[in-house]
């Protein structure tokens, strides 16, 4: 406000330079309101998308996001205009706040060039999307909350470029692709074989065999790494879609078959059930370049999945643990049964542990790759953790779930010393359970109990056999499909099948996730399955109970039916966190001490903070700046409030700074409104109580001097759509802002109601009493302790005007009313008369 009083000062300055002047700062307040109110109408977009009934993408949400973005520093940027330098720092914390959301949101592929291989330190300092999500998040969890990560590096997008670009397989790929019938696994399978061949013949670029070779050998002499893990990490990756199991992972690479890993995983891409999920899931942004995360091998004794939620019933309060011995894989495949154990999420007490039946392991072989091994019988049922482990692994995903800001799915490994350490984290897939209405199952004949919930739901129809890929292509439409464990192709036919049966796996393993993914009801843990559940007969699988009833029982299928995912699970997800980012506000009253830019933790706080400080800056800086009277008149009113008024938007005439301006002849819709509400309830004759001296308080931070009378001078500035009101009544402040026209979109009324000459909580029941009230006309508050900030928008012209005119009621309905709220009680009769003075009961 410094420009304020410097300009009013200036003894020399004629009152219509003033006035350019202020209308100038005042273009750039309008500015910002436009900004605001846009912001606000994204905030709303989103938290409606976040119900997940609506469909929306990754591509939807990268761009809201970035509109945010635009909004919010432009409204910063006019917040400097207004208040100067003193602003500037909000800049920073729009980066800070700006750097959390990135790390949710997935990435584009740049198309610059950039380097063939960057380590995982390199990662955490510079912005390379094409690595894909898999390596920056490994390469933030090890760098930003310092968690054991293995050592590492990103074979870039860029690679991937000039190798397919070198061998014109960009053309060649998707002429290949352009004609196959996704839904026929034979043209899948066959597509597959010739794109995986052309990639095999092509062969890798030498300058980028030669980089990743240096790559290979430093991380050599920095971790002592002998052999490698390759594994894909594509753009786009666990984020808006899981790719959960697509794409090869080569585990135990000796470093002289690096080159060749490398170019396998890159033809990964092209497998049929890689190509169908890319075919039927990939928005236009999916490229077919793809980064590969090479990473020091770990020699496992215990591997497994930590999920921070239960993805099938996320409402209760615990984390899930799956492990098994040796290395992660057979776990994630499917092809055996995981331990599991039940964690609270406040504390990490073991509330559950469930040993299974683990025969065989794998672990690395001494020549390359991995191999089975037998584990003996006397430790098949020996729990695969210990209990220092399961309270690592729940310190490790509590640290990583609040980093992140929604539900994790973090693959780990112990190594044979006993060090944890993070493999991978991605958002976790949860399925909120429809509820589960009552079902008369007296009559139906039960084939299998207690089976292990996967997705929630219930599907029926004619059983499948598929004991392999071979067996892919014959499903038919509506089967119940019945495997021994999972296998990558499953994922080709998940369209196609009612729900899915499989004898051994778990809730972690990948096909798990996919079938989360498509809302596919399915069952894990079932004995026997192919002998008991024969090919051809009618079977109802109760995913949600862990049931398979005999028959086809259409009821049953009907209440239990999962629902048709409006939005893409991983993209709900990549919201939900991103929300705790942009929605929540923190910044509340603005007369604390923590209302400061240090302070703003979210995109609303940063709108919040702006709009406060520009009102402040705008207007209630004019409340002690000396000679206001050469931009401002008085209203002349009947009511006993001296209001001093500008007139933004046009030059007073001489006389009218000399006689006022009458009530009766206010230009400006939102002003009239407001005060006609005012002056139709007329100044309350409300004597003060005789022990008025006890409730005396003093100031507020919006107050310069302690209020010595009911006349001390009020002010407003206004145009004639715009008004900012501020009324000194007493020992309250409040302060009405609206916009007012034709455009309901740009229509808004704010209030902001603060202090009082009672005790605190009578003040509160006045806080109290007011919220109640705006609730009857659609007002949403913020409030704390005897603050209230109240808004409402979207407005007709005539709606708006209505409800300044209920305001101007029940600012005076209100004034000193905390004098008189010495109960509850008090404060509900008051609150029922007011109601019906507004015409609200």
């Amino acid at each position: 406000m410094k420009w304020f009083r410097g300009l009013l000062g200036n003894q020399t300055g004629d009152a219509q330079e003033i006035l350019r002047v202020l209308q100038s700062k005042f273009a750039h307040f309008l500015e910002l309101l436009e900004h605001d109110n846009r912001v606000h109408a994204l905030i709303g977009e989103l938290e409606e998308k976040s119900q997940g009934e609506i469909e929306f993408d990754t591509a939807y949400l990268r761009d809201r996001v970035g509109d945010l973005r635009t909004e919010i520093g432009n409204m910063i940027e006019a917040m400097i205009a207004i208040g100067g330098d003193a602003y500037l720092p909000l800049r920073s914390k729009l980066l800070d706040i700006r750097g959390g959301i990135e790390m949710l949101l997935p990435q584009r592929l740049p198309l610059s060039e950039e380097a063939f291989t960057l380590t995982f330190d390199e990662l955490s300092k510079i912005a390379a999307p094409s690595v894909g999500n898999k390596c920056i998040q490994l390469a933030q969890i090890r760098s930003r909350l310092g968690l054991p990560v293995p050592d590492g590096f990103a074979i870039t997008g860029w690679a991937c470029h000039r190798m397919l670009y070198a061998h014109n397989l960009y053309e060649r790929i998707r002429t290949r692709i352009t004609h196959v019938d996704i839904n026929d696994y034979t043209q899948l399978q066959q597509a597959g074989d010739d794109i995986r061949a052309m990639v095999a013949a092509a062969g890798v670029p030498d300058e980028v065999g030669r980089a990743i070779t240096r790559a290979a050998e430093a991380l050599q002499r920095r971790s002592e790494a002998t052999t490698f893990s390759v594994r894909s990490s594509a753009v786009g990756e666990d984020t808006h879609y899981s790719f959960a199991g697509q794409y090869a992972t080569y585990l135990n690479v000796n470093p002289n078959d690096l080159i060749d890993g490398y170019r396998n995983v890159i033809a990964s891409q092209f497998t049929p059930q890689a190509l169908y999920y890319l075919l039927r899931l990939a928005k236009p942004e999916t490229e077919l370049t793809m980064g590969v995360g090479c990473v020091a091998m770990i020699d496992a004794r215990a591997s497994g999945v930590i999920y921070t939620r239960d993805p099938v019933n996320p409402a209760r309060e615990v984390m899930l643990i799956n492990a098994v011995f040796g290395l992660g894989e057979y776990l994630v495949d499917g092809t055996v049964m995981p331990d599991s154990v039940v964690l609270s999420r406040s504390d990490g007490h073991v509330m559950e542990t469930r040993v299974a039946c683990k025969s065989v392991k794998l672990v690395l072989n001494p020549q390359g790759g991995t191999m089975p091994v037998e584990i003996a019988t006397s430790r098949q049922y020996e729990l695969s953790v210990t209990d220092s482990m399961v309270q690592t692994l729940f310190d490790y995903a509590a640290r990583i779930e609040r980093a992140y800001h929604c539900p994790q799915d973090i693959e780990w490994a112990v190594d044979q010393s006993g060090r944890v350490f993070i493999l991978q984290a991605r958002p976790l897939r949860v399925v909120e359970p429809a509820p589960v209405s009552a079902v008369d199952i007296e009559e139906l004949i039960p084939l299998v109990r207690g089976a292990i919930t996967i997705c929630p739901g219930a599907g029926g129809g004619p059983v499948y056999h598929a004991r392999s890929i071979r067996d892919l292509p014959g499903v038919p439409d509506g089967a119940v499909l019945v495997a021994p464990h999972t296998f990558p192709g499953l994922v080709t036919v998940m369209q196609k099948v009612s729900a899915i049966v499989t004898e051994t796996g778990g809730v972690a393993n990948h096909m798990a996730t996919i079938a989360r993914e498509y809302q596919i009801p399915a069952l894990s843990g079932v004995v026997h399955a192919l002998e008991s559940l024969r090919p051809g007969q009618a079977v109802t699988v109760d995913a949600t109970k862990g049931m398979i009833y005999d028959g086809y029982q259409e009821r049953l299928v009907t209440l239990r039916r999962p629902p048709r995912p409006g939005a893409n699970l991983a993209a709900l997800c990549t919201l939900n966190g991103v929300l705790k980012l942009i929605s929540p506000l923190g910044l509340v009253h603005p007369g604390d001490d923590s209302f400061a830019i240090e302070n703003c933790r979210t995109l609303h706080d940063l709108t919040r903070f702006c709009h406060q400080r520009a009102m402040e800056e705008m207007f209630y800086g004019g409340l002690s700046v000396p000679e206001k009277e050469r931009v401002s008149v008085r209203l002349q009113t009947s009511i006993p409030l001296q209001v001093n008024v500008i007139y933004i938007d046009q030059i007073l005439s001489d006389r009218l700074r000399e006689e006022g301006i009458d009530e009766n002849s206010i230009d400006s819709a939102p002003m009239q409104h407001f005060w006609s509400g005012v002056r139709h309830e007329g100044w309350p004759a409300r004597p003060l109580p005789r022990d008025f001296e006890r409730f005396r308080v003093f100031g507020t931070s919006m107050q310069h001097d302690s209020p010595n009378s009911f006349s001390e001078a009020s002010f407003a500035i206004l145009s004639r759509e715009y008004m900012i009101v501020g009324l000194r009544m007493g020992y309250h402040f409040t302060t009405v802002e609206a916009m007012c026209t034709e455009d309901s979109q740009k229509n808004y009324i704010r209030m902001q109601y603060t202090e009082g000459g009672a005790t605190p909580e009578r003040r509160e029941r006045r806080i109290n009493l007011i919220k109640q009230v705006l609730g009857r006309l659609g007002f949403e508050h913020q409030a704390k302790g005897d603050f209230l900030d109240t808004r409402q928008t979207g407005l007709s012209h005539r709606q708006t005007c209505e409800n300044l005119f209920r305001l101007g009621q029940l600012t005076m309905l209100t004034k000193q009313l905390d004098m008189a709220l010495t109960n509850d009680k008090v404060a509900r009769w008051h609150g029922v008369q007011i109601m019906k003075k507004l015409g609200l009961e």
